[in-house]
């Protein structure tokens, strides 16, 4: 419909409420640790409800997607950054994640745009076998992007506590596999968005050649 506004659509309305929510988080990282955490995790969880509300009422939209996508790395980047301000001796893994991570998702989200997807999310099911679980299961995406997020949430939230509960180490041991497994993804996403990229370079290369006068 012509009348149309796109940045009122409810999954972007959504994006922007999950964008205050993890700017409130940041203000309090310093000061507040548990409405911190509690305001990030909310902006995280928030990202399942714009993707459902995206595909009932048929508004997914390239705009959204890269919201989507933007908030997602934005936040993740940020609570890092206060982890390295925290954790200093481990600042080194902190700027390797997050390098990877904005590297793989941007590189991906670019590759599947140039393609004709309307989001990073939508892939080729004869890809890559593991690409396709991650992202056509929505069991696993949820468990591994929450898995992620809480690992980095329980490093920060257990340097403010002084006597922590023992099932908070168990907690934390599982969520750093799935935080490995993430990296793992991760460094996949980049590789293979890489070679769709030299693919499609190398088809444009070839047209070029064969429209070429002689």
């Amino acid at each position: 419909m012509a009348d149309e506004n796109i940045f009122l659509f409810v999954p972007n309305v959504i994006g922007y409420v999950r964008i205050v929510l993890a700017l409130l988080s940041f203000y309090l990282m310093p000061c507040c640790p548990y409405p911190a955490v509690f305001c990030y995790l909310l902006s995280a969880l928030l990202d399942a409800f714009d993707g459902h509300a995206a595909r009932a009422l048929n508004q997914s939209t390239k705009f959204g997607a890269m919201l989507d996508m933007l908030t997602d790395r934005c936040a993740t980047m940020c609570l890092l950054v206060n982890l390295a301000l925290l954790y200093p001796s481990y600042t080194f893994l902190f700027q390797v994640s997050m390098s990877l991570d904005i590297a793989s998702h941007w590189l991906h989200l670019h590759s599947s745009m140039m393609t004709g997807s309307a989001s990073h999310k939508t892939i080729d099911l004869s890809g890559n076998p593991i690409l396709r679980l991650y992202y056509t299961s929505k069991p696993v995406l949820f468990v591994m992007c929450m898995g992620n997020e809480l690992f980095f949430c329980l490093l920060y939230i257990l340097h403010h506590i002084e006597e922590p509960a023992g099932w908070l180490y168990w907690l934390q041991g599982a969520c750093a596999i799935i935080c490995l497994l993430k990296s793992g993804i991760s460094l996949l996403h980049l590789i293979t968005a890489s070679q769709n990229m030299v693919a499609f370079d190398e088809a444009e290369r070839e047209k070029a050649r064969k429209a070429k006068p002689e």
